[in-house]
């Protein structure tokens, strides 16, 4: 049996619940989280429980390796150890998310057009991507302006109010320093258009 976070209260699982209504009828098997964390991983195995999941981390990162393999326990989760940035992923998927993990490209030295990119060009069928607002760090007219050029169709983009926000002080953004709070999130489902016309 597994061990699930609960996740009714998080604003990214009201999200993911809403946009993946569009998504019935699609037979999820095979999911990948980019930057994986327990809420993440477990809000992917309790909406498709029958799927199995590639959760990616960060090489060396336990703050999220740890509660992967210890408080979720399950055995339909593979914990992959891997750089986004620097590696290519040629396994396909029906369902690709990277929750709140746009923003942590510069932690690992990594600019946000990298990290943004080589998540979308995971061989996906769909995308979820959830992120916050008013991260400074991150683009979202860069994010829009590429799914029209590169073949990805936006099935639905939702702002969601953050009940609990969060202060995050003063984060490196090229050379200046800023802070911000995360009061809304950015909730998009996404069609690869490119894996629908092999």
């Amino acid at each position: 049996m597994e061990h699930l976070v609960n996740t009714s209260h998080l604003v990214q699982d009201k999200a993911f619940k809403k946009l993946i209504k569009k998504l019935k009828g699609e037979n999820i098997k095979k999911m990948i989280d980019a930057g994986s964390g327990k809420n993440s991983a477990s809000i992917l195995l309790k909406y498709f429980p029958t799927a199995e999941l590639d959760a990616i981390i960060y090489p060396g990162d336990n703050r999220k390796k740890n509660p992967l393999s210890s408080t979720i326990g399950s055995d339909r989760i593979d914990v992959i150890e891997l750089d986004l940035c620097a590696s290519c992923i040629r396994k396909k998927y029906d369902l690709c998310a990277a929750m709140l993990t746009l923003g942590e490209a510069q932690n690992f030295g990594y600019h946000f057009q990298l990290l943004f990119q080589r998540i979308m060009d995971i061989r996906a069928k769909y995308f979820v991507l959830i992120d916050i607002l008013e991260d400074p760090t991150i683009n979202y007219k860069y994010m829009d302006a590429y799914f029209k050029e590169k073949g990805f169709k936006v099935l639905a983009k939702k702002k969601c109010k953050n009940p609990y926000p969060e202060h995050y002080p003063k984060v490196k953004f090229d050379k200046y320093k800023l802070e911000f709070d995360s009061k809304h999130y950015v909730a998009y489902l996404i069609k690869n258009l490119n894996m629908f016309n092999v």
